[in-house]
């Protein structure tokens, strides 16, 4: 005699069938094979890193303080704690693994109201943080100053104005 038992287990092994065949294709089309043109990959990670440390330098302590560090660095010439808080923030890791070796050269890019054209020039350049590299990421942030630094050039203007902080930064 027939009965409807059988249709319940056929049923059950049809439906476990589909499901393991949905998860073979959802974990084989997560995982990622990275191939010579994925090398890209780490110079974003790089770029982002940067980024992010211009952007913790550029954020104010506290409510009260009128400028960011940033600000204060390129306002009062001071590069070796610019150099020492850019490396920092950048070389920081979670103690999992080793620190990263990264290097980095800065320019600041101002606009010259009287030749009406941009103009950059060399500030805060560690010594000895030569590129010597092909793969290396320009990271920027626009930062306001209140007046000329006292190491700018002479033709610099000498009120408030917004500069372009540009920072070639590799591994080395």
């Amino acid at each position: 005699m027939v009965n409807d038992s059988g249709q319940l287990y056929t049923i059950e092994g049809i439906s476990a069938g589909l499901l393991m065949i949905v998860t073979a294709y959802l974990v084989v089309s997560s995982t990622t094979v990275l191939t010579p043109q994925d090398v890209h990959i780490t110079d974003v990670q790089l770029k982002q890193l940067g980024n992010d440390a211009l952007a913790m330098m550029d954020t104010r302590d506290s409510y009260e303080d009128q400028r960011s560090p940033l600000q204060e660095y390129i306002l009062n010439d001071d590069t070796t704690t610019f150099t020492q808080t850019f490396l920092l923030y950048c070389n920081s890791s979670t103690g999992v693994t080793d620190m990263d070796n990264l290097r980095f050269k800065s320019t600041i890019n101002y606009y010259n109201r009287i030749t009406k054209e941009q103009v950059n020039y060399t500030y805060h350049m560690p010594a000895g943080y030569d590129y010597y590299r092909e793969n290396a990421v320009i990271v920027n942030r626009w930062v306001y100053l209140e007046n000329k630094p006292p190491g700018a050039p002479p033709d610099m203007d000498s009120g408030p104005q917004i500069v372009l902080l540009e920072v070639l930064l590799w591994r080395v």
